[in-house]
């Protein structure tokens, strides 16, 4: 049971093979969320091994941007089209209804093409900032932590529409499901970072998750894919913020 919800978070997340991929599986996506953390070490660990073999070629912010690339591509620009579309929606709709509606619109507009241009600066700049042995660290922990606030928010806000991706999320996870995720995030934090610095990034990922859900509350009364994709994005810049910050105290 749960290797078949990990292949389903695996399957959901990325574009990686799994030895599942019927249709009926999108409907435990909730129970699998349990999982995602656990996918997020694989991409984060996909992307810092990309950096670690490019860095010996190319300069540090080059081969930074080769494992941004790199994560974006294994995961098929999910988590970055969500951040998109919410900033489109947000941006330009005033009522639950309009905001709803432009984030389903596949076009992208003016808020969304900033949206991303920005968030790839903001990863590439403050990454190329840190230590040579800190950058595959944090690009570990920033995509566990990211997909552990998709957990956290699809357990806590209940789906802001009846359909969509995010409505396999929201309100389908329970008490096991965030036990499980909690306990992947922890030990990659122990494992990855000093003591100091894992306490610090488990601050800044409550913190951006409890922001972000007060915030897609007040507006959307629940959540969607698109929200949890930009929560998962605001995380991880957040904790690469986190890192500079805290190797220049």
């Amino acid at each position: 049971m749960f290797l078949h919800r990990f292949f389903t978070a695996l399957q959901f997340l990325t574009r990686l093979p799994v030895p599942q991929s019927d249709e009926s599986s999108r409907e435990e996506l909730g129970k699998a969320a349990a999982f995602f953390p656990l996918v997020g070490v694989i991409v984060g660990s996909s992307a810092a091994l990309a950096f670690v073999l490019l860095e010996r070629a190319l300069p540090v912010s080059a081969a930074v941007l080769g494992a941004i690339i790199f994560a974006a591509f294994l995961t098929n620009g999910l988590h970055e089209d969500g951040f998109a579309d919410a900033f489109d929606g947000f941006g330009a709709g005033w009522s639950k209804e309009r905001t709803l509606e432009i984030m389903r619109d596949s076009r992208i507009g003016v808020y969304g093409v900033l949206a991303v241009v920005f968030l790839i600066l903001s990863k590439l700049n403050l990454l190329s900032l840190l230590p040579y042995g800190q950058i595959w660290r944090w690009l570990v922990v920033g995509h566990t932590a990211s997909r552990w606030t998709v957990l956290a928010l699809g357990a806590w806000l209940p789906p802001a529409r009846s359909d969509g991706l995010g409505r396999l999320v929201a309100k389908q996870s329970g008490g096991v499901e965030m036990f499980i995720g909690t306990l992947t995030l922890l030990l990659t934090l122990w494992f990855a970072l000093s003591r100091q610095a894992a306490l610090a990034a488990l601050l800044v990922t409550g913190l951006v998750t409890l922001l972000c859900g007060l915030y897609f509350r007040l507006r959307l009364q629940g959540v969607t894919g698109d929200c949890m994709g930009a929560a998962s994005q605001f995380t991880e810049v957040a904790l690469y913020l986190t890192a500079l910050i805290f190797v220049r105290l």
